[in-house]
């Protein structure tokens, strides 16, 4: 008698499921993602997926929050500014990693238990700079805001160079009303997206410098 050589299949872990689910979505992008051809990947029906995650976005969210556990948290020895600094460094490097799964970043409020440690992180530091309570959550928001959408457009080839059709397009716009554009044709040609990402977090970080001191002396005011 022949020994039984059947391979039982092996578990699906929610790790697995998230794992395979953003290589699928790497690959194929978000109009060739579905919980069919995830099932199909992993060999298994879809309805095992959201037995997992109860629903599509479940396991979106989820995908998002491994994204998040890519992160690496600042050094708290760091002032407030550079450890801001050092984790918006950190979502364009998971961003250009993963450019396809990134934007998930944005779909949801938190993305879950990793994405609460740097919350934690960002909204320390923002306190630390000088913001109260109200304008504490307000500022957090609007600087999750500006550096996932930063990240993002960098990650989706918005932050680029302008290619060679685009600089031509350009240089043939009337100079009477395009001065400003055209003279910039060969900087757009050469722009840095590294560069430029760095010059925007600067930009917003000197923002939120200026804000928070101009909320302290309201705050001292209110009797």
């Amino acid at each position: 008698m022949m020994p039984d050589t059947t391979v039982e299949p092996r578990p699906l872990s929610p790790e697995l499921i998230v794992v395979t689910a953003i290589a699928l979505l790497e690959h194929h992008g978000e109009a060739g993602f579905s919980l069919r051809k995830l099932g199909q990947r992993l060999g298994c029906d879809p309805m095992t997926v959201l037995y997992h995650f109860k629903s599509k976005d479940g396991l979106l969210r989820a995908m998002a929050d491994h994204l998040s556990a890519q992160l690496t948290a600042s050094d708290p020895a760091q002032s407030w500014r550079e450890r801001l600094r050092a984790l918006a460094l950190e979502y364009r490097r998971v961003a250009l990693a993963y450019p396809n799964s990134f934007a998930l970043m944005a779909r949801f409020w938190t993305t879950g238990p990793a994405d609460y440690q740097h919350i934690e992180l960002v909204y320390r530091a923002l306190q630390e700079a000088g913001f109260d309570d109200q304008a504490l959550a307000e500022a957090g928001l609007g600087w999750y805001a500006a550096v996932i959408g930063l990240a993002a457009a960098e990650a989706r080839g918005f932050l680029r160079s302008a290619s060679h059709a685009e600089t031509l397009e350009l240089s043939k716009l009337p100079q009477s009303s395009f001065a400003t554009v055209k003279r910039l044709v060969p900087a757009f040609h050469t722009l840095d997206s590294e560069r430029s990402y760095r010059l925007m977090i600067d930009a917003v970080l000197d923002g939120l410098d200026r804000a928070a001191r101009r909320t302290a002396p309201e705050r001292e005011a209110t009797p």
